[in-house]
Formats: C-alpha cells, structure tokens, sequence
C-alpha cells in the first residue's frame, strides 16, 4: 500500500544516505532526487573505499551503490566489506543500482543480499516508488531490527510476537526475522516450529530454506537433504542450499558428492569466495590436485579488493601444492617452483602483516623438506626457531605448519610437542581442536577424544560379528579425517588383515594396508603400540607372500 505524500516527507526527513557512484552526474542526478524526497542528509562517494571509510565514520538509513565502481571495489564488494565489518544496521536499507544484467553479476550480488535492485536508467517516480516501500517497512519494523542491531534476540523476538499478533501485511516478515533470531540463538527447536507453522499455511521459499537449515542443525540430516533437493529441483536461486546441501553430504562420507553439488553452484554464481574456498578444500580432501590449485587461485583472484584478501589464500596455495607434492613425487620438480612463487608474492604483497616472513619460511621448509632437501629444511628450522623466540603474536596456523614441516622432516616428537602444547592453549575453541587432531598421531581434543571412543567402539562390534568390509569402510572415513592418528590405520590394518585372511587378498586392500604402514613407519620400539604394530605387519607379510 502506498504511503501518503505527507507520511514520506515525515519519514524520509529522520533519514540519512549514502549515494555510492563513480560518475560525478549521476551522484548528482540521484542525490537531487533524495533531496526532493524529503531526505535530511545525502552524503556521496565515488568509489568503493571512499564508501566504507564513511560507513565507518557515520551511519546512514539509506545506501545507494552503483555496482561498477571502477577499478577498485565494486557495489557487491562494497555490501560484503559493510556486512563482514558489521557497519550496516538491520534497520538500514542497501539499494544496488546498476546497468549490468550478467548472470555472474546477479547471483554475486544476490548473494549478500541486497534490499533491492535497480536497473538503470530509472525516473525519480521509480526510485521513489521502490523506496517508499522498503522504508515504510523499515520504519513499522524498526524496534525489531534495532533490538537485533544490539544483539537483543529475545527482545527481538518478543516484538516480533507482539507485531504479529496484530495480523498486518507485516506478519509473515515478523515470522521470519523470529524464526531467524531462533536460528542465530542455536534453538534450533524453535525455529523448526515456525518454519513448519508457515509452510502448513502456505508454500513460501524462505521458510522452506530455514525448515531445511534448522533439520540440518538438529542432525536430521536425511529429511534436510530432501527439502533442500527438492528446492534445487524446483530452480531456487538461493545458493546457499547448494552449500547446506554440499556439507551434509561431507558429513555422510560422501566428498565426492561435496564436490558435485559445490561444482553445480560455481557454475551459476562463479564470483562467490566463500564457495570457491569451500570446493578448494574438498578438491584436496579428494586429491584432485588440479582443481585445488585452480581453486585456489581464483579465490587469490577474487579476493583482490575484497574485505577476504589476506595473505592466508596465498599460503593455502602454497600448502595445498605440498601436499600434492608428497601425495605425488613425481611432481615436486615442476610443482615446488609455483609454490616458491606463491609465498615470494606472499612476503612481497603483505610485506607489513605480522610474521609473514616467519610464516613462509616455515612452509618454504616443509617445501624443501617434501623435495628431499632435508639438510636445507633443517637448516632453515633451525634459524626459524631462533626467529620464533623473539617473535610475538604466533597464530596457531603458523604453529601448525611449523608442526607439518617437522612431520615432513620425519621429527614426529618435535611435531607431537607443539600439538599437545596447541592442544592445551585452545582446549575449549572446537574449530582448532579439529586441526590439531587431523596432522596429530593421536587424538588430542576432548571432541576428537570422544569421537574415537565412539568409532572404536563402533569397529571393535564389526570385527567381533566379522563383518571386516564395513569395519574398513569405517576406518578408511575416519582416516580421511585424522589421517596421521596411529590407532585408526592399526585398527584398518587389523581390518584388512582379517578381511584378507578370511576371503582372500586383493589388490585394493594391499594397498590400503602398505599406504597405512606408510603412516606408520615412523612409530618406534617407545610407542605402546609398536609391538601390534610389527605383528600386523608379519601378518601382512605373509598374506603378501601367498598371494
């Protein structure tokens, strides 16, 4: 419903914007038309750094942002730095204006959200039309969004009731931004009740998309795969369903799915980061190599003038070619070259990070350590402790890859040093613990400590019923997790053994078994499970001799 001349001049007289415009008459033209609606204070930019250095020091009811921005920062950039930096408000409204109509474009920008878009060229009586809509809602909707803007869920939702007890045009608004704050609250319960409560009334997307999310969060994985398949099927534009779908199928063991679904999503919107570094690590958790590398540099692409360039997507480059590296040796001579270059690019770009230097010496090691130039490695180690005594601020990535140069050089306790001592220091951060228990030889986190009594307790009932092909599957999922971890590839040696033994060996399984003896080489007559460790290996001697 239209609002009434006197009501826009009302409100539009409390407001504040922000026009967003490499052109200098086109500034002018949209900011003449603000001013005639009543605006109290338009502010412009004329490029995207201009635009959040004054986000920073101001805040502004309305933002306008031409996409092209020139050659610096672009409107989308712009709304991911505004979102990422928390310097745009609930109770704001961003308008996307542009000229462009690329599918990359679109779905990039979708992507993060935008109130609304705007093709140009556009009239006054446009403009208007499509804000007076969005700040209508924005001022009947204001004491909910503020509450959210101060992290006030329960307040938020308690208005949110109060508002739709009124049964306006707002209701279904208000369901969702309560069924949002339920979601962010991590009571999941909740938000399922509502998602569920306003599809039974009608068919709506979002609240099918937020049905889908608070299934996964609850662990129902089967019944969110079906929502969010059937989504897909019925072409919705939302991505992050691609995402949500991707990760379950991770979670189900299925990486090869991850990487389908991932790779469907990149082909509709092949601008989105977040995406393209999600895939890049599911590339290398699948050993494709190529694509990894690929992925990786097009996210170093992308992030150019994004609030993500770091240096970190240039050493996960780096990381992602040594593992390639030790995965095929083959490659080290005409691989290790790029990865030099990469972390050169790395300390030249970020010459000013904290202990960039330190960082790509590490991995440079772990580099010339994969490359068998293990005296050069060790050198290098050498001078990077001294360097690490007198250095402040060490991240714990740097730790970790300092502990995989050491894992490289075949100093498996100095590598076990620094993650027990990470371990300690992190205990109750989860995302750390998760890294520590991937590179270390036993799990160390409490999750990952009572994740392995589950699956132990989960392989010792297969072996003891026999069923040795589903107690290597098992083992073999659990390893792709925690690939150095000790007792799991004992315990798929065990497996595979008894398998072989039973029903005969095959080419498969010899060489499941010689890449776990591989993992395991470097356990010694100290370790409490050396001596399994020999007899399973005497035992696969044998079945290797039989044959």
């Amino acid at each position: 419903m239209a609002i009434t001349l006197l009501d826009a001049i009302k409100i539009y007289k409390k407001k504040t914007a922000l026009v967003i415009d490499d052109y200098p008459a086109m500034r002018g033209s949209i900011r003449r038309m603000l001013d005639n609606f009543g605006i109290i204070r338009c502010d412009t930019a004329s490029n995207g750094e201009e635009a959040i250095l004054k986000c920073e020091q101001n805040t502004y009811d309305i933002i306008l942002a031409d996409y092209n921005l020139g050659e610096n920062k672009n409107g989308q950039q712009v709304l991911e730095e505004l979102r990422y930096k928390n310097l745009l408000k609930n109770t704001a409204i961003y308008m996307m204006i542009t000229a462009e109509t690329t599918k990359d474009m679109v779905f990039g920008a979708f992507e993060y959200q935008p109130d609304d878009y705007l093709a140009k060229p556009f009239t006054q009586g446009v403009l208007q039309k499509r804000l007076d809509r969005m700040v209508m809602e924005k001022e009947c909707l204001f004491p909910i969004n503020n509450a959210m803007d101060n992290n006030d869920l329960d307040r938020s939702i308690a208005l949110c009731q109060q508002r739709i007890n009124k049964h306006d045009k707002y209701e279904q608004r208000c369901y969702r931004i309560m069924a949002s704050c339920f979601y962010k609250k991590g009571e999941y319960t909740s938000a399922e009740k509502i998602y569920s409560g306003v599809l039974k009334e009608r068919k709506l997307e979002w609240a099918t998309i937020g049905l889908g999310k608070s299934l996964m969060a609850l662990e129902q994985l089967d019944k969110a795969t079906t929502i969010f398949e059937s989504l897909i099927d019925d072409g919705c534009l939302c991505l992050e369903i691609f995402d949500c779908l991707a990760e379950i199928k991770y979670l189900q063991g299925s990486a090869a799915g991850a990487q389908l679904i991932l790779e469907r999503a990149i082909k509709i919107s092949p601008n989105a980061i977040i995406r393209q570094e999600r895939l890049a690590d599911i590339y290398e958790f699948n050993k494709d190599w190529i694509s990894a590398g690929k992925s990786r540099r097009k996210v170093i692409r992308l992030s150019n003038n994004s609030v993500y360039d770091s240096p970190e997507n240039y050493l996960k480059l780096a990381r992602c070619i040594c593992a390639e590296i030790i995965d095929q040796p083959h490659v080290a001579q005409s691989r290790s070259k790029e990865a030099t270059e990469t972390l050169l690019k790395a300390k030249q770009k970020y010459k000013y990070h904290e202990n960039i230097e330190l960082h790509t010496d590490i991995i440079e090691a772990n580099i010339l350590a994969c490359t068998d130039a293990i005296e050069s490695a060790r050198e290098q180690v050498n001078r990077i402790q001294r360097e690490i005594k007198l250095a402040n601020n060490l991240s714990p990535q740097l730790m970790f890859d300092l502990a995989a140069t050491y894992q490289s050089m075949a100093q498996h306790d100095e590598a076990q040093f620094i993650l027990k001592d990470l371990a300690r220091t992190y205990q109750d951060d989860d995302k750390i613990g998760e890294t520590i228990d991937k590179l270390s030889d036993e799990t160390l986190s409490q999750k990952g400590k009572e994740k392995a009594i589950v699956l132990n307790d989960q392989g010792k009932a297969l072996l003891a019923n026999k069923d040795y092909q589903q107690a290597i599957l098992l083992f073999s999922q659990a390893i792709q997790h925690y690939p150095n971890n000790v007792g799991l590839n004992l315990n798929l040696m065990l497996a595979l053994v008894r398998k072989m033994s039973a029903d005969g060996s095959s080419a498969e399984h010899i060489e499941q078994c010689k890449d776990a003896i591989d993992k395991l080489t470097h356990i010694t007559n100290e370790n409490p499970l050396y001596e399994r460790y020999k007899t399973l290996c005497s035992h696969f001697e044998k079945i290797k001799l039989s044959a």
